[in-house]
């Protein structure tokens, strides 16, 4: 059989443009992803996070803020789960197919779905494990220091890397200069933002953390570290101190407990006369006394006996000798600075 020229160089082509013309590939946002991560994943920059974000902004509101579910494609990022061809076979013009094609190779690609975790073709919600509290409930959460002076520290914001920006207030993937006392940084540490916001008379001083940053570069002295969440207006002069370890693993939750611990509502942390559902009070038990984050406790009502609970409190914050506590139920504005609450729920 004789192949004309064309055919011949349609055949040496196709492959080749076949490949190319592949689709851009996709990633599933998972719990923990962000930008700055997924750049880092696909690009081996985090920087280039605004490519990913220009490519999906009509899901994209906030780039501080993306959801579990939301499907982002990946423009011009090797994905790692591209099929990965080890053989293909071109036919001619006119040829019978072959019946065998040539191996493809086994990596998963953009399409697989892993069904192992289905039974009987369906998932309840609360057969899927997740963290007791958020990694960003802890990392946002307030905490109490003395009545006077600056709270332990390790330094604090300088300025801005590249400059003011108009205003003045850092915001989230902001570049940033620190200035640290005490141990040398190194790059890849993280701090945690924060400081004072007010006083509770005779308690103590509120202090609210006002983001995370992660140092990038060192040089000459100058300590570089990029903004990666942003929970309260972060300004130049807040304190920095290392990034707590978070102290819960998915699928470890509070058990019931008899006869638990008593514990005093200090105050709380807005200072409004009425508290709402999330709003966070403080309470006079702390590591030392062996409370941890998670452990909730309760508020009877003992006139309506002894197993009526009028509001529960949830640890999402533990210092040595005080806790942070989120109000998680409540029948009324029940809870009010003086009262008693009981440990109900303790982490195994």
């Amino acid at each position: 059989m004789v192949r004309s020229a064309a055919a011949l160089v349609a055949i040496l082509i196709l492959p080749a443009f076949v490949v190319a013309q592949e689709i851009p590939g996709t990633h599933t946002v998972v719990d923990g992803d962000t930008l700055w991560d997924l750049a880092q994943e696909f690009y081996g920059n985090p920087f280039d996070w605004r490519r990913i974000w220009n490519a999906n902004r009509s899901q994209i509101a906030d780039p501080n803020l993306i959801l579990p579910g939301q499907v982002f494609t990946i423009p011009d990022g090797q994905s790692p789960e591209v099929t990965e061809v080890t053989e293909v076979m071109v036919v001619a013009p006119g040829e019978p197919e072959p019946a065998v094609r040539g191996p493809i190779g086994s990596r998963r690609t953009v399409f697989f779905q892993d069904t192992s975790l289905i039974q009987a073709g369906v998932v309840r919600g609360d057969e899927i494990q997740h963290l007791a509290v958020p990694r960003d409930l802890v990392y946002s959460s307030p905490w109490l220091t003395g009545l006077v002076g600056e709270p332990e520290n390790m330094g604090l914001i300088g300025g801005f890397a590249g400059g003011a920006t108009p205003g003045g207030t850092v915001r989230s993937y902001d570049r940033i200069t620190v200035e640290v006392t005490g141990a040398a940084p190194r790059v890849g540490d993280q701090y945690q933002l924060f400081r004072v916001a007010r006083l509770i008379e005779d308690v103590g001083q509120v202090v609210i953390p006002t983001g995370i940053a992660t140092v990038t570069d060192i040089a000459d002295g100058r300590v570089v570290a990029i903004v990666d969440k942003e929970y309260h207006r972060i300004s130049v002069g807040d304190f920095i101190r290392p990034l707590p370890a978070f102290p819960l693993v998915i699928g470890q939750y509070a058990q019931d407990v008899t006869g638990g611990t008593a514990a005093m509502v200090m105050g709380f942390a807005r200072g409004s006369a009425l508290q709402d559902l999330n709003d966070i009070a403080f309470l006079d038990l702390g590591s030392g006394d062996g409370i941890s984050v998670g452990d909730q406790f309760d508020l009877v009502n003992p006139e309506a006996g002894t197993h009526v609970v009028e509001g529960s409190l949830q640890i999402v914050g533990v210092s040595s000798q005080t806790s942070a506590a989120r109000i998680i139920q409540m029948d009324d504005a029940v809870f009010k600075q003086g009262i008693v609450v009981r440990l109900s729920k303790k982490m195994r």
